[in-house]
């Protein structure tokens, strides 16, 4: 893996990492809990950032994922270990994306985003962020419930 890449890549794995410390020790029922009618619960939140991963990075490798990214967020019921699975997948999944990447590869159209087209640099630090923006909604979910 080029340096570059792999600086992202050990970012996105730093976020990872923080969001995991973040889920331990809640239980398929704490994912469950919505604070309030309106907000999403720990597992709409997660489901979402991990499929969000995986179409980025599928697009990455060139590949046009049918993924529903919103779809966790219009759900009313959530299969945790699922979830779990996915997510705790996403990482070696990423990396697998990444590792055969060329400083040449990451100048060449990555996606067509609601901000824009990004090229596959812009994609996968999009990518970082987007996650470690869901990240920082964990511990807001987790104060309403007073988890």
């Amino acid at each position: 893996m080029i340096q570059e890449v792999a600086d992202l890549y050990q970012l996105l794995a730093n976020v990872h990492a923080s969001v995991d410390k973040m889920l331990e020790g809640l239980s398929d029922d704490d994912w469950l809990k919505k604070p309030q009618q309106n907000l999403n619960n720990i597992a709409s939140i997660v489901e979402h950032t991990a499929l969000v991963e995986r179409r980025f990075f599928a697009q990455v490798k060139g590949e046009v994922p049918e993924l529903d990214a919103g779809a966790p967020f219009r759900a009313e019921s959530w299969d945790v270990p699922k979830i779990k699975a996915l997510w705790a997948d996403n990482l070696e999944f990423a990396k697998h994306a990444l590792e055969a990447l060329s400083e040449a590869d990451l100048a060449q159209f990555g996606a067509k985003l609601g901000i824009g087209e990004v090229n596959k640099r812009q994609l996968i630090a999009y990518t970082v962020a987007h996650t470690a923006h869901h990240r920082g909604q964990i511990p807001l979910v987790k104060k309403l419930l007073g988890l």
